[in-house]
């Protein structure tokens, strides 16, 4: 029964964790991007919507509903942990708001220990393992989808910080090839790949829909919040401004990143001793010393027995 309980836990865990996924991973960010687009030149979205309308999904059901219950636990418990916009832009959901995902996550803390609950009192009744199961799924369910965000946020933003060094070189390379700084930018831009190639395009997206470039970069900063990125448009803006070559800043730039997450390596390593302290005296130490002192105490008490019995 025990075993039934945990596999079934396990197994809401992981549709749970698949129906955020599918939430958030399929975002129309480019076609909503373009209809607001067309409406801020004046034009009705109506016939967009009589188009969209047949090719509703799931998700563009949930989540209103995700919303409502979202911003009515905000509204009713304002002790919930605050999770910023920023995180969710710098996690690439870019359509996911704060009130859904706190939808999502009170959907998640109450649903699945609902169904255990349910199974386990059409099944045999509750017991203390039981509670315990239903208790951890709802904790679960709601700190893990907080959780996944935060993590996937952190590791984009480092992929970011760690590929934008690369990409001014390219950049420089280019520029000082003879290409004009716009075409540079959207020629590396369009065979750079991951996080930071996405973010780029987004903002190049935005730029050939009439945004302007200062405009665009500053929303490039706001969904990647890096003092690398800070940096890096600062500096585009700057020598845009001013008219300045761009090539020596750009190189400068590029060194100073580098520099800069070199400086961090070495004080994670220097901080790594002392967080292997606590793994250290808790997990190895005592298994070690049973491992040395066992034969020595086990001769003592075979010793001692022997005497006694003398």
């Amino acid at each position: 029964m025990t075993a039934v309980l945990m596999v079934t836990g396990i197994m809401l865990l992981g549709a749970s964790a698949y129906l955020l996924a599918r939430a958030v991973i399929f975002p129309r960010l480019k076609f909503e991007t373009h209809i607001r687009s067309v409406e801020s030149y004046g034009f009705s979205s109506k016939a967009s919507q009589s188009a969209v309308a047949p090719t509703r999904s799931l998700v563009d059901v949930v989540n209103p509903i995700a919303e409502r219950v979202g911003r009515s636990l905000i509204r009713y418990l304002p002790r919930v942990p605050p999770l910023k916009r920023g995180t969710l832009t710098a996690a690439g959901f870019y359509e996911l708001s704060v009130e859904a995902l706190h939808g999502y996550r009170a959907v998640a803390a109450v649903f699945f220990p609902a169904l255990i609950l349910f199974y386990a009192l059409t099944h045999g009744g509750l017991s203390p393992i039981v509670v315990l199961v239903v208790v951890a799924v709802g904790a679960a369910g709601w700190e893990l989808p907080a959780r996944f965000v935060g993590s996937r946020a952190r590791s984009r933003l480092n992929v970011i910080d760690r590929d934008l060094p690369q990409f001014i070189d390219l950049l420089v390379a280019t520029i000082e090839a003879g290409s004009a700084f716009a075409s540079a930018l959207s020629s590396v831009t369009n065979r750079f790949r991951g996080p930071l190639g996405a973010e780029l395009r987004l903002t190049m997206r935005q730029q050939s829909l009439g945004i302007g470039t200062e405009r665009a970069l500053t929303d490039m900063v706001e969904r990647c919040d890096t003092a690398s990125v800070r940096a890096f448009v600062r500096t585009i803006i700057r020598a845009e401004s001013h008219g300045s070559s761009i090539g020596p800043v750009m190189r400068h730039l590029a060194s100073d990143i580098r520099n800069r997450r070199r400086e961090a390596a070495r004080e994670k390593i220097q901080k790594a001793p002392i967080k292997m302290i606590f793994p250290l005296a808790l997990l190895i130490l005592p298994a070690l010393l049973l491992v040395i002192l066992f034969p020595a105490l086990y001769n003592i008490v075979h010793i001692l027995s022997h005497v006694q019995s003398l």
